[in-house]
């Protein structure tokens, strides 16, 4: 085939599908912007540039359909003209008469490649920190539509009756904006999703801050009444200002948001990864909580005493004549067990109570695990010689047994902390050790299969981005392949034949995609290769045909 008449067809070719897969994409990106729209987090601006940016992921959808449209049409009229019956007359192989579509698709395939390894990943972080861009723009869509809203970056649920943008002076350090919230209720979650603090305040303020590209969030709460899980009373503070918020950290990037690289990065390094490292906190929290247990149930067992620090060491709290069932705290040997206060390390209150309570603190997130003394004295002598002792506190939070130094975990191994959960002595049942053991192994477990979920994710999406890549490519080979072979029919008719097996392949493509991510398996890679297997086959046995005919 001569070079001149290589490039017409190549140029014809490469016009119809940018053509094709303009208007594709154009359609498509809209559509993913419906949802946004609807929520009122746009504007005019911002849609076009969201539209923009949401363009290029919806490439590796688009183009494939694309490849075999132009295929179709560019080889149909080809046909329907009888070039290619003269080209095939003239001794020109039909290899060499689908040679432009072959180089096309050679080109494509490097430049689907680049879209999904480097392009498509980039793009899906833009559009997320596109989505949390203006701040107030959340805020009020969540108050138009009454729902509460995720605090990014925060465990807490906000809901106000009222949002509105206020004036801010221009001053130096002033935020870029402010957003009045009136009637805000607000519910910080634990880690296990139980409400830990419900607090409403008659004012708030969000303060907006931007720097180096980054945008930060200050909250501001006026007037508030806050309740805490388990005490027994109301707080009541002018002014609650929580820490500043950075809402670019909110975004944790996942295998989708990395290129090549990035995901072996991951994989050679999986301890690092959000998800492990979460999961290395808990199961870290849960050997630690073993530990503590076990050193409250020997030094009661042995002596009956126990002494409970507070987290400034300021207090400390000695339980006397005590034992240990389950959680509860019992007279050792009759009578009532004593709690006494002492502030640096003078005795300056005494009580006695029938039975406590004794449980892990659940506010505190980190792997140093404290507890809770729920006790309820109605008499309390004061040993300083003041008067009356007043009254027990019936919750005392963030206690530390003061003989019991925890262990450093941080430098061991996911292997080792896996190997120590399982190697962690059985204990009688219904003991608080025996459901801290519980709670070890399945942390444990947990942080095995957050390491196979990872590492299946990132299988995942290496052998769908492999498939995506050989699609469109394949696409305009059958496309071609087809308008020649069904000559005379209408090309519409011809194309809808090359649609259906692209439509299929892009299913099984994500089909296979969803089975990997569960468990690596042979037959996943099978499932999300099969779609180009049969295209490859469609193409073969297709051109078989034209050349025996």
């Amino acid at each position: 085939m001569s070079r001149i008449l290589f490039r017409h067809i190549v140029a014809d070719l490469l016009r119809v599908m940018l053509l094709t897969a303009s208007v594709l994409v154009t359609i498509i990106a809209f559509g993913a912007a419906i949802r946004p729209i609807m929520q009122n987090l746009f504007g005019p601006e911002d849609l076009l540039q969201f539209v923009a940016l949401a363009s290029v992921p919806m490439l590796q959808f688009a183009l494939p359909f694309a490849g075999a449209f132009a295929g179709t049409i560019v080889y149909a009229r080809l046909a329907a003209e009888n070039e290619v019956l003269a080209m095939s007359a003239a001794g020109m192989p039909y290899r060499k008469v689908l040679m432009p579509a072959i180089g096309l698709g050679l080109g494509l395939f490097v430049v689907m490649v680049l879209l999904v390894d480097a392009g498509v990943p980039r793009l899906w972080t833009s559009m997320d920190r596109f989505k949390t861009k203006d701040p107030t723009r959340l805020f009020i869509s969540a108050v138009d539509r009454a729902e509460a809203l995720a605090v990014p970056g925060t465990n807490t649920q906000l809901y106000a009756d009222e949002a509105k943008v206020l004036e801010v002076p221009p001053a130096p350090g002033a935020p870029e904006t402010r957003l009045g919230l009136a009637g805000v209720a607000a519910i910080e979650l634990g880690p296990d999703g139980r409400p830990l603090t419900e607090f409403t305040a008659e004012f708030a303020t969000v303060d907006v801050y931007r720097e180096n590209e980054s945008v930060y969030i200050k909250l501001l709460f006026h007037n508030a009444t806050a309740f805490r899980d388990g005490e027994d009373a109301l707080l009541y503070v002018p002014q609650a200002e929580p820490e500043a918020i950075d809402l670019g950290r909110g975004i944790r990037l996942k295998p989708k948001h990395l290129d090549f690289r990035g995901l072996m990065r991951v994989w050679n390094d999986v301890d690092g990864y959000h998800e492990v490292a979460d999961a290395r906190r808990r199961t870290e929290r849960a050997l630690e909580s073993v530990d503590r247990w076990k050193c409250v149930e020997d030094s009661l067992a042995s002596s009956g005493s126990l002494r409970l620090v507070d987290a400034g060491g300021r207090r400390t709290y000695e339980i006397r004549n005590a034992r240990l069932e389950g959680t509860r705290l019992l007279p050792q040997s009759g009578g009532v067990i004593e709690l006494v206060e002492l502030e640096r390390g003078v005795a300056s209150r005494r009580a006695s109570v029938d039975e406590a309570t004794l449980v892990a603190d659940a506010r505190i997130e980190d792997s140093a695990v404290r507890f809770e003394l729920l006790a309820r004295a109605d008499t309390v002598a004061d040993l300083r010689g003041f008067g009356g002792g007043g009254r027990w506190p019936a919750r005392i939070v963030g206690l530390e047994p003061g003989s019991c130094a925890g262990k450093a975990r941080a430098d061991e191994p996911i292997a080792s902390l896996i190997a120590e959960a399982k190697a962690i002595p059985d204990a009688p049942a219904g003991t608080a050790r025996a459901a801290s053991k519980a709670d070890a192994v399945a942390a444990a477990d947990g942080m095995s299969e957050s390491i196979r979920l990872v590492r299946a994710d990132i299988v995942a999406r290496i052998v769908q981005r492999i498939n995506q890549s050989l699609c469109a490519p394949l696409m305009i080979v059958l496309g071609a392949v087809l308008a020649i072979r069904l000559r005379g029919t209408n090309p519409l008719q011809v194309y809808l034949l090359s649609f259906l097996p692209a439509i299929i392949d892009i299913l099984l493509i994500s089909g296979g995609e969803q089975m990997l991510k569960e468990a690596t398996t042979a037959s996943g890679i099978l499932v999300a290769s099969s779609g180009n297997i049969a295209l490859a086959v469609m193409i073969v046995v297709g051109y078989r045909q034209i050349a025996r005919n």
